[in-house]
């Protein structure tokens, strides 16, 4: 990756350092920060140092190997970056370049004029770059501190000693003084201006971060309280569907006694309207029995009895149940599936109430056609059952499918023309519970059409979809 490609709308200080700075440096947020600080003072350390020998060079006031050493010694650092870069070794490579920058600054304060040196004052900048440079625990920045003092100390040690030092011309280096002064002032205010905005991007991302955290927290608590009160609502309509069976399961009793005795006496009159009451409460305990077995799955305490066998093992009863539904006027329903469907393990239980409580609602959004139902099973072993709704011209009707108990999306409800609305979706919220789906799909021939998938539960067919 070249540098021309980071840099597409001009140029980016961050692209820059960044370029040098190795991927996994990058993600925690701590050595990122101090490898940036790195980059900072050596992309533009060197060229404020180089003003110095520069000045010396052309002014003539030094033009020996005293001069190219110190010239060499600050060109060294432009390395460092492309080292790193190299070899992602930052703590080595940042204790490379302090020891460069101590042998740069003791260089050249033993070459020009030991302790009156205007070299002198850059010693300060060797704690500071140990301090920004390395993390503020561990062996490294011990063994750098510790070498940096003794370094100092040895240089001291040396000037007082009374050994001959390099002769030079001390008021020469009047004008060298003011310019390294300002170099340290300079390097120290970038420095400081880099570090101070560093500080600022990391106390608004503590701001944001905690905002997050609390606004974390708030979701947290917002949806254990929706889980209770799901729990409290499912508890509440299981606790009312029992509660309402008992006295319901009386008047169809009943209402069945007082229906036999009108067909003994012959009374038609009575009999009709008997049948209107028994039919009325028989339809509100299959809601009942619903809406309980609807709560029982959404709290999860709808239990699965998977078996293995074939779905053809099964058309026969559910053709029977199906039968036995509230009739439908004019509404006529086909099931069929092959022999050859092969055997999966599910809750063929599930899958039939599933079948029956789909068919109702298909029924009841239209109330009169044709519903062919027709069974396959798919290359993975699921079992696809297809739905497709024709009215009485044969042409092929659009299934809405409802996830959640009377949800419609407009006025023609189901509800509006006295159907419970709750029979669709609890036919997907079995599907749900058995792993499968109810989705709206277009048939071969271009039909519209609902698929049920129900999956195979088999050990061995989890093990290879995982």
């Amino acid at each position: 990756m070249s540098l021309a490609k980071l840099l597409p709308d001009g140029f980016r200080l961050s692209n820059l350092l960044d370029y040098f700075i190795p991927a996994e440096m990058q993600v925690n947020a701590e050595t990122h920060r101090r490898a940036r600080m790195f980059m900072i003072s050596h992309v533009f350390g060197p060229i404020l140092g180089n003003t110095i020998p520069l000045y010396m060079a052309v002014t003539g006031i030094s033009r020996d190997y005293r001069l190219v050493v110190f010239f060499a010694s600050i060109v060294m650092f432009w390395i460092y970056p492309f080292a790193l870069r190299r070899t992602g070794r930052y703590q080595l490579i940042a204790f490379l370049s302090v020891q460069n920058l101590t042998f740069c600054v003791l260089w050249a304060c033993y070459a020009y004029g030991g302790t009156a040196s205007p070299f002198l004052p850059w010693i300060l900048i060797f704690p500071l770059l140990a301090f920004l440079y390395l993390p503020p625990k561990g062996a490294v920045r011990n063994i750098l501190l510790a070498q940096i003092f003794g370094s100092v100390a040895i240089f001291l040690a040396l000037c007082f000693s009374g050994w001959p030092l390099p002769p030079v011309d001390v008021d020469r280096l009047q004008v060298i003084g003011m310019i390294s002064m300002a170099s340290v002032a300079i390097y120290f205010a970038m420095m400081s201006l880099y570090f101070a905005k560093m500080f600022h991007e990391q106390r608004e991302f503590s701001r944001e971060l905690n905002s997050l955290v609390s606004t974390s927290d708030n979701l947290r608590n917002l949806t254990a309280a929706a889980y209770q009160a799901s729990a409290a609502k499912a508890d509440f309509v299981a606790g009312m569907s029992h509660e309402l069976r008992t006295p319901l399961n009386a008047i169809i009793g009943y209402s069945q006694l007082l229906l036999e005795e009108a067909e003994e006496e012959q009374d038609n009159a009575t009999l009709a309207d008997l049948k209107h009451v028994h039919k009325a409460g028989s339809d509100l305990l299959r809601l009942i029995d619903d809406i309980l077995a609807y709560s029982r799955i959404e709290a999860g305490k709808m239990p699965l009895n998977s078996t293995l066998d074939r779905a053809a093992n099964h058309i026969d009863s559910w053709r029977r149940e199906i039968g036995e539904m509230p009739a439908r006027d004019a509404y006529a329903i086909e099931l069929s599936a092959p022999d050859r469907i092969c055997e999966l393990q599910t809750d063929w239980r599930a899958v039939g109430a599933t079948i029956k409580h789909l068919v109702a609602g298909i029924a009841s959004q239209n109330q009169a056609g044709k519903l062919a139902i027709s069974m396959r099973q798919s290359p993975d072993r699921s079992l696809e059952v297809l739905f497709v709704d024709r009215a009485g011209d044969g042409v092929a009707r659009p299934i809405t499918i409802m996830q959640e108990m009377f949800e419609h999306s407009d006025d023609a409800s189901p509800t509006k023309y006295g159907a419970t609305g709750i029979e669709i979706a609890l036919a997907f919220k079995l599907a749900q519970l058995l792993g499968g789906v109810i989705a709206p799909v277009t048939a071969t021939d271009g039909s519209p059409a609902a698929l049920l998938l129900i999956p195979d539960l088999s050990p061995a067919q989890s093990e290879l979809a995982a």
